[in-house]
């Protein structure tokens, strides 16, 4: 296992050499520019969306029964991970008004059925989850029970 994280970090460190060296020989880079956009950046990340993401996680704990936390755990990540790469194409921006086959889908409407998708199959998740925890009623044998009792 140590030999991976090693490996990962020389990677991660010359991708990091790599863009430190483009932004310094390129001729029209500004690295004031980038250097506060990456700034901004972090300070949005650790200030907004960190402590945003750990309050919905532990409220979605606290409120929700155990056998609903991991499909809602999971929808909620997958949720926020899609809305972010389909923000720029809901909005728009960056593409010219003359050209109508820049963006030419309903991204939005996209977004919200694959939403849709995604919280049904985290629904179906936690029915499953929720009917192999429903303990065994009269006549009806629990297959954990069952286990016990042939393992010893």
């Amino acid at each position: 296992m140590r030999a991976v994280r090693v490996s990962l970090a020389v990677v991660g460190l010359l991708f990091i050499g790599y863009a430190v060296l483009g932004t310094a020989t390129d001729p029209g880079s500004r690295p004031v520019g980038q250097l506060v956009f990456l700034g901004a950046v972090l300070l949005g990340h650790d200030l907004v969306v960190l402590p945003l993401a750990i309050g919905v996680g532990w409220l979605a704990a606290r409120l929700l029964p155990g056998w609903a936390r991991g499909p809602a755990h999971a929808a909620l990540f997958a949720s926020a991970v899609l809305t972010l790469i389909a923000t720029p194409f809901i909005v728009g921006d960056g593409h010219p008004p003359d050209n109508p086959s820049a963006l030419p889908l309903d991204y939005g409407r996209g977004l919200l059925t694959v939403l849709a998708v995604v919280w049904t199959a985290a629904a179906v998740w936690a029915a499953l989850a929720r009917r192999s925890r429903r303990p065994a009623g009269p006549g009806r044998e629990d297959s954990r029970t069952r286990r016990t009792e042939r393992d010893g």
